[in-house]
């Protein structure tokens, strides 16, 4: 009787991949033993949700981006397999904008906490927002057009996805200007921004005491 031997899919499946879960999950743990500083810091009123909408916008752009370009080589090449690969991760990619722009929007409505750039972060949410509606519009019908692309795909469809693309860019960019320039969700800048407001409030009552 011949023995057969265990294929390299099978020693992947039953080695490398439990390990690779372990490390995962010793980061992650470690991440959060590190990541507790000794400093009291208030949690955020919303949760967790402020946590999911960066998730979200990271899948958003990086399987949209990666499934066009897929889908363009392939087109360009003649490779059917990467052209499929590049519409399936593109349409997931279509399907995490759809979340980002949920996600945010919940976000919107619920309570935040104050900051010293409540104007600053207003004046630019408006554009982030109604840009974020049109560009899940937008790829919506782009989703739509590919699933109906069964070979080479047209001019047409690789110029408007190009243009959705550079609008994603747009949008990371206000995005990026919220968090990184104001603070927008950020805890520090709300506990710096309320310990100002409190020095303000103090300030006319000592001078309402004093000779």
């Amino acid at each position: 009787m011949r023995i057969r031997k265990p294929s390299l899919l099978f020693l992947f499946s039953g080695i490398l991949i439990p390990g690779f879960l372990f490390i995962l999950l010793s980061l992650y743990w470690l991440g959060i033993v590190y990541a507790q500083d000794p400093v009291p810091v208030p949690p955020l009123e919303t949760g967790a949700l402020l946590a999911f909408h960066p998730i979200c916008v990271h899948f958003a752009i990086a399987l949209s981006v990666f499934g066009l370009l897929l889908d363009w080589i392939g087109s360009l090449r003649q490779q059917t397999p990467w052209q499929q690969a590049g519409r399936l991760s593109f349409l997931a990619g279509v399907v995490a904008i759809g979340l980002a722009v949920l996600s945010g929007w919940i976000e919107q409505q619920l309570p935040q906490p104050a900051s010293v750039f409540d104007t600053q972060i207003e004046n630019i949410l408006v554009y982030h927002e109604y840009l974020g509606y049109g560009l899940f519009g937008f790829f919506i019908a782009l989703a739509v057009a590919r699933l109906q692309i069964s070979s080479r795909l047209p001019a047409l469809f690789m110029i408007l996805s190009g243009l959705g693309l550079a609008g994603l860019v747009v949008e990371g960019y206000l995005g990026g200007e919220l968090v990184y320039r104001y603070g927008a969700g950020v805890r520090a800048v709300q506990i710096l921004s309320a310990g100002r407001t409190n020095d303000e409030q103090k300030k006319p009552q000592q001078q309402e005491l004093g000779p």
